[in-house]
């Protein structure tokens, strides 16, 4: 009999990630690479599948990994229009599907500003999209500056939106 099994790479998922992949299953082995968390109905069944375990959990993995890393990086903006003050204080909200992955940080008095933040998750899968919104921060009320938004596809893309309220934003992505 098959067991229930799922696993997860040693370093390579945030706190969510590994809590989307556990459910309530009871640790048998740990494996060098591979934790395996394993529910079965005879302890006997998962013991006689030892010998190929490594391989059944690789196989396993590549079945249910089916997010991929997305990683945003290189946001920069260009001839951003100013307030009534003559200033931008930009900066940018990043969502990725129906995750919000925060924003840069405020750049002050600057019509062109560059952001060194980068934004990753491994829950973006191809043909989510990718939402970023662009804002000057003021006292009050920020003002949105505009909105850009690109489905993903595999791979490293560096893309330029034109904002709709002056401006261009450019960035770069993986997904993968």
């Amino acid at each position: 009999m098959l067991c229930n099994a799922e696993c997860l790479f040693v370093g390579g998922f945030d706190e969510a990630d590994m809590l989307a992949f556990k459910n309530t299953r009871e640790r048998l082995r740990d494996e060098t690479t591979f934790k395996d968390y394993s529910v079965c109905s005879s302890t006997a069944s998962c013991e006689a599948m030892a010998s190929t375990r490594p391989l059944l959990l690789l196989v396993l993995c590549s079945l249910t990994l089916t997010d991929a890393q997305f990683r945003l990086f290189n946001l920069r903006a260009s001839d951003l229009s100013a307030n009534l003050l003559g200033t931008t204080d930009a900066y940018v909200k990043v969502f990725c599907g129906s995750s919000n992955l925060g924003e840069t940080s405020v750049s002050r008095n600057e019509k062109n500003p560059w952001w060194e933040e980068e934004f990753t998750t491994y829950k973006g899968q191809e043909n989510d999209v990718m939402k970023l919104e662009v804002h000057d921060s003021d006292i009050l009320l920020d003002d949105q500056l505009g909105v850009c938004q690109r489905q993903l596809k595999l791979g490293t893309h560096t893309h330029d939106c034109f904002l709709k309220k002056g401006g261009t934003l450019h960035y770069t992505y993986t997904l993968g």
